[in-house]
Order: structure tokens, then C-alpha cells, then sequence
């Protein structure tokens, strides 16, 4: 299983109302810290999005490259608010894996003010040029989330373009 001990981003916007029929074209990532490969924000979206009933998740779900990833099932899943996010064991404590809504994710980001900033200006620059975008995050937690959970950590977004 793939862990985070960073995140990044490599371009965004904030999301949209998307139709569920279209499938995404995810062209690009963007991240804060430059050690997080564009795969890492891959496999922590493919994690999240096991189990999303989302319509747009969904569609997002199937439109994220392949990258390895866990093998087992997550102990826990959960969606609300647009957001998707699975749970698994990391020793005594548990890695969560969070996928979705711009707004959303950052409102519960554990980032300065200037991050948040500054993520929330690429995704409505992105926006503004057409494109959709979703925001992805990982937090090691002492017990499995119920819901949408504070201070979320390693925060990246996924630039994409309805198909």
C-alpha cells in the first residue's frame, strides 16, 4: 500500500456540476511539495474512490490511470458532501485516502492560509479555462473516520476535462 508522507499538485480548478455519463480525461496534477509524484495523487484517488455511489466520483473513478495499489479491501469506506474516502490498517492506526469536491476537501485541509490560497486559485483558474477539478488528501488517523474528517493532510488536485 502506498503512503504519503507529502503531497503534490500540479494544476487544478474547483469543481463543477459534471453530467455522470462523461468520462473524465485527467490531464494533469498539481501538488505542493515537488517530492509527490503524479502517480502518488493517482493511487490516493483510486484508493478513495473504491465503493464512491457518486455519479461524478463514479465516473472519475474509471477515468484515474492505473497505477499499483493496494491489494486488500479497505476496512471502512464513506462518502458525503461530494467527497469519497476508504479506510486501511497502518499498524495500530489507520491511513485514510480522501477524492472529490475542491470546497470541500480544503475546508478540511490542515493547510496556512497561503496554501489554501493557493490551491483554491488553481482550481478556479482551471475552472475558468473549462476544465474540472478535484482535490485529493491522506491522513493516518488513531481510528477509522466515520465522516469527513479535519485537519486532512497531503493535499493535491487532479485537473481534468469531460471526454
Amino acid at each position: 500500500m502506498l503512503y504519503f508522507t507529502h503531497m503534490v499538485l500540479k494544476k487544478s480548478q474547483t469543481s463543477a456540476p459534471v453530467k455522470a455519463s462523461k468520462k473524465f480525461v485527467i490531464e494533469n496534477t498539481w501538488a505542493t511539495d515537488p517530492l509527490i509524484s503524479q502517480d502518488d495523487i493517482f493511487a490516493c484517488a483510486q484508493h478513495a474512490l473504491l465503493g464512491a455511489t457518486n455519479p461524478t466520483l463514479q465516473s472519475l473513478q474509471h477515468s484515474v490511470p492505473q497505477v499499483p495499489a493496494a491489494s486488500q479491501q479497505p476496512v471502512s469506506k464513506g462518502e458525503k458532501s461530494g467527497v469519497a474516502w476508504a479506510t486501511w490498517h497502518h499498524g495500530k492506526d489507520f491511513y485514510t485516502y480522501w477524492c472529490g469536491d475542491v470546497t470541500n476537501i480544503l475546508h478540511n485541509a490542515s493547510l496556512t492560509d497561503t496554501e489554501h490560497e493557493t490551491v483554491l486559485l488553481r482550481a478556479r483558474k482551471a475552472q475558468a479555462q473549462g476544465a474540472v477539478a478535484f482535490a485529493t488528501g491522506a491522513k493516518l488517523t488513531h481510528q477509522a473516520p466515520t465522516n469527513i474528517e479535519s485537519d486532512i493532510e497531503h493535499i493535491g488536485l487532479m485537473l481534468a476535462h469531460q471526454a
